[in-house]
């Protein structure tokens, strides 16, 4: 499976030399959002792996978006998400969290769900430049009411992970599943 970048129609909206920040801590994936936003002529500003590296650009670089995955190893990405509303910064969340799992004060930002497609990515990065508002996905809400379900929602969530990495191993070293 050969990794794909191509542009479509839908991502003709990117301007050449938009900086876009992105926010992953997962390399792997961090490397494929690069690969893609290099692909359709924007200048990626990161990957940054953490919430101190990703707020330490806020206000010293030119940042015309942000793609954010929501849990850094632990970590909350909410003030860094902000932080750049703070300073005008459309943004979009990457993340394998469906959009219940969102706060009430971050419902209305862009959400795109892992493992991602290139053309959805640069759509939804569309949609922010023109101001247009993403279209909210369904998702099943996450089951917070015990130690139990957050204990199994902790087991998926890893299984997960593992499993967007493998593809992006695949997509990188162009080899087809076993």
């Amino acid at each position: 499976m050969a990794f794909d970048t191509t542009v479509g129609p839908a991502d003709k909206a990117m301007p050449a030399g938009w900086r876009v920040l992105v926010v992953e801590d997962r390399s792997l994936i961090a490397g494929k959002v690069v690969r893609v936003l290099q692909a359709a002529g924007c200048i990626p500003v990161g990957p940054m792996p953490t919430l101190a590296a990703g707020e330490a650009l806020v206000g010293t670089e030119r940042l015309d978006a942000a793609v954010l995955d929501i849990d850094l190893r632990g970590e909350a990405v909410y003030p860094l998400a902000e932080l750049l509303r703070r300073h005008g910064v459309p943004l979009l969340f990457l993340t394998g969290y469906g959009q219940a799992a969102l706060p009430q004060a971050w419902q209305g930002v862009p959400l795109v769900a892992k493992p991602f497609e290139p053309a959805v990515l640069l759509a939804a990065l569309g949609r922010l430049r023109a101001g247009q508002p993403a279209p909210v996905e369904e998702t099943a809400c996450r089951e917070t009411s015990s130690d139990i379900a957050l204990r199994a929602w902790d087991t998926i969530r890893q299984s997960r992970n593992i499993v967007m990495e493998t593809r992006v191993l695949r997509e990188v070293n162009r080899t087809e599943p076993q």
